[in-house]
């Protein structure tokens, strides 16, 4: 909690977050129809987006979408735990949205400068004064296979961030396709699996082509 207060006594933060509500209820009222068909109407979203609780990504915003498209699995280094983790928030929500939703399409996406990623570090004494929480550690070792991976192709120290952030992503499809009703899907070709990773400095979403092994920008994506 802010220890700064308005003028109200309020905390600035909590302050922020009433003004914010306040211009969506302005919202609200002038689009009356559309958000009470939402409320009265059975979700239907066009994609499952997989990815990481960074304040500074907001899939809709990348997106462009609209309330109701867009069913969001968010969390640190956007990580798809394998089925066999049992971990239940996770599996819940792929099975949920495949299954009840109908989606037919699922995005894995990542973004440059995770900090999730680069957390694993930390935890390999790049930072020895940096000590991570026990669930925090538990979590970004989900990362370790991107890291050991992009380490042993031979990666300069300096590039390794970007690369374990884009070989992340790979890991992350994979564990996807643990899941029976994800596998059984896409080998049935009714389910579309996509990785893609949010460029912050551009505000560009790169997409990895299979076929090329590259990762074009979305937008020049044509099939």
């Amino acid at each position: 909690m802010s220890t700064d207060k308005d003028q109200r006594g309020i905390d600035v933060d909590i302050a922020d977050a009433i003004e914010g509500h306040q211009r969506f209820r302005a919202q609200f009222q002038r689009d009356k129809a559309f958000f009470q068909g939402l409320a009265t109407q059975t979700q239907k979203p066009r994609l499952l987006w997989i990815g990481c609780s960074d304040s500074r990504v907001v899939p809709a915003q990348i997106t462009g979408a609209c309330p109701g498209e867009l069913f969001e699995i968010r969390n640190i280094a956007n990580v798809v735990p394998p089925a066999s983790s049992n971990d239940d928030s996770v599996g819940a929500a792929i099975s949920y949205a495949i299954e009840h939703l109908g989606i037919d399409d699922i995005v894995v996406c990542g973004h440059t400068g995770c900090g999730g990623i680069k957390a694993l570090s930390h935890m390999a004494g790049a930072d020895p004064g940096h000590k991570l929480d026990p669930h925090l550690a538990r979590w970004v070792d989900y990362t370790r296979p991107a890291h050991a991976l992009v380490k042993a192709a031979g990666i300069p120290a300096d590039q390794r961030l970007a690369e374990a952030e884009r070989a992340h992503i790979h890991f992350q499809i994979d564990n996807l396709l643990t899941y029976p009703e994800v596998r059984t899907r896409v080998a049935a070709g009714t389910l579309g699996v996509h990785g893609w990773l949010y460029d912050m400095s551009t505000g560009e979403l790169l997409a990895y082509d299979p076929e090329t092994g590259t990762w074009p920008r979305l937008i020049d994506k044509t099939a």
